[in-house]
């Protein structure tokens, strides 16, 4: 709890300064190096403080073995690892291969460097598509600065930060009507990280046929060309070790941010509580599982039908945001570091690619939910009191979670919203026209 009160009160005082500075500094330069102290500052706190320590825990037991192995003996990707492991298709691993070939040290610093270099050109990619300037190119990079499970992700020498590039430049893809290759790119996101493949039943609920064409196509070429080469057998291995343990059977471990570990959080004993032992659990749980999941599945369908086929780029922007949220929210293991990819409804926001109302209530709501799923990414903790432990361990632990469906219920209520103004719009416009054409 100590550093995430260091955190909002490096924020809170990093706006305070800058909001003298705003009056006080008039040269460009100075109004920058006012910001960007205070970010430097946040930086290393949250490269300090965040999780794992030691860091590369992902990178040395999953994907830099899997590298190697991959070419020497391909069914050691798998067997008796579990999420410990590699959990890609065997084909995945042949892109970390090349980083096998240094030795650790070096192949940590490589996949750091690498990820550091494609946040940048994340950054850069969104100015430059979306036209921001001043205060706003602050803003996006200040967002991307506190954001906790990017340090995780990075500390981790995990993939997910790498596919805020592929996300973000298919949203700009779609709007172009470039369907096709925005399909493509959704698909290796999807390859790499499961839970997007959620992405494929919104193409073909929204009948964007040729980015759904790209999606299936990509999809199914990369699996079949694995399979063609590793064979039926290891991918066997693989759903039976990396899948097939973990439906239905939640674990409890503070870095799973789903549905399904958060309420498991609520009811485990304490023997198993914040473990990555799969859970067996009763049929109360379920009931409340499957009432939790429909309300938050069916209620974004619902929305979504009911407001119709987007009419503007802004609000297909949208509809993305809300089935990025919900493969996030939904996934039945959903590390931390996936919601770094809430980078991307949050950047959107920022560049004014989001149609959500400007005033005071829908920011504040929104900078909640910024907060929730940017705090650094640390363990539960310990402390004597039994019912501030309780509080943290089993409630406030899953703060990213109730972050994302915060952020999901926004960009719902966003998108009713737009239609119904929309609605309204159209029919004032058809009674005046009507009226107009009784006077003639």
């Amino acid at each position: 709890m100590k550093e995430i009160l260091i955190f909002l009160g490096l924020i809170i005082g990093t706006l305070v300064l800058n909001r003298i500075g705003i009056k006080v500094l008039k040269q460009r330069w100075n109004l920058w190096l006012g910001y960007g102290i205070p970010a430097c500052l946040i930086m290393l706190f949250m490269w300090n403080v965040s999780d794992p320590k030691p860091p590369f825990g992902d990178f040395t037991k999953a994907y830099y073995p899997a590298g190697r192995w991959v070419l020497e003996n391909p069914l050691s990707l798998y067997k008796g690892k579990g999420f410990n492991g590699f959990v890609n298709i065997p084909i995945i691993a042949h892109l970390f291969t090349p980083l096998a070939l240094l030795d650790k040290f070096n192949a940590e610093m490589a996949m750091l460097l690498l990820g550091i270099v494609v946040m940048i050109a994340t950054y850069y990619y969104l100015v430059k598509q979306t036209g921001i300037t001043g205060w706003k190119k602050i803003v996006l990079l200040g967002i991307f600065a506190i954001n906790g499970p990017l340090y995780y992700s990075l500390k981790q020498g995990n993939t997910t930060h790498f596919m805020l590039l592929p996300l973000l430049a298919a949203v700009f893809l779609l709007a172009e009507k470039r369907e096709f290759w925005a399909g493509v790119l959704l698909a290796i996101a999807s390859l790499i990280k499961l839970p997007l493949l959620l992405f494929g039943g919104y193409l073909l609920a929204r009948q964007k046929w040729q980015a759904l064409a790209g999606f299936t196509g990509t999809i199914l070429a990369v699996v079949g060309a694995s399979i063609l080469i590793f064979g039926v057998n290891l991918h066997t291995v693989w759903y039976q070790e990396c899948v097939l343990p973990y439906i239905g059977k939640p674990i409890s471990r503070y870095n799973v941010q789903s549905v399904d570990s958060f309420l498991i959080r609520l009811v485990a004993s304490p023997s198993v509580l914040g473990t990555g032992t799969p859970i067996e659990v009763d049929w109360p749980f379920k009931v409340v599982r499957y009432l939790l999941l429909a309300l938050l599945i069916g209620g974004s369908i619902w929305i979504c039908w009911r407001s119709k086929q987007p009419l503007t780029p802004e609000t297909a922007n949208l509809e993305f945001c809300i089935v990025l949220c919900l493969a996030i929210i939904i996934s039945p293991i959903s590390w931390t570091h996936y919601y770094v990819l809430l980078l991307v409804p949050l950047s959107l926001y920022v560049c004014d690619r989001l149609p959500i109302p400007q005033n005071r209530l829908w920011l504040a709501l929104m900078g909640i939910a910024t907060i929730l799923v940017s705090l650094p990414v640390k363990g539960a903790g310990g402390s004597n009191n039994p019912v501030f432990r309780f509080f943290v361990s089993r409630i406030f632990i899953s703060h990213y979670f109730f972050g994302g469906v915060l952020l999901l219920g926004i960009l719902l209520a966003a998108r009713w919203y737009n239609s119904c103004r929309f609605q309204l719009d159209k029919a004032s416009i058809n009674a005046e026209v009507n009226m107009a054409y009784h006077q003639l």
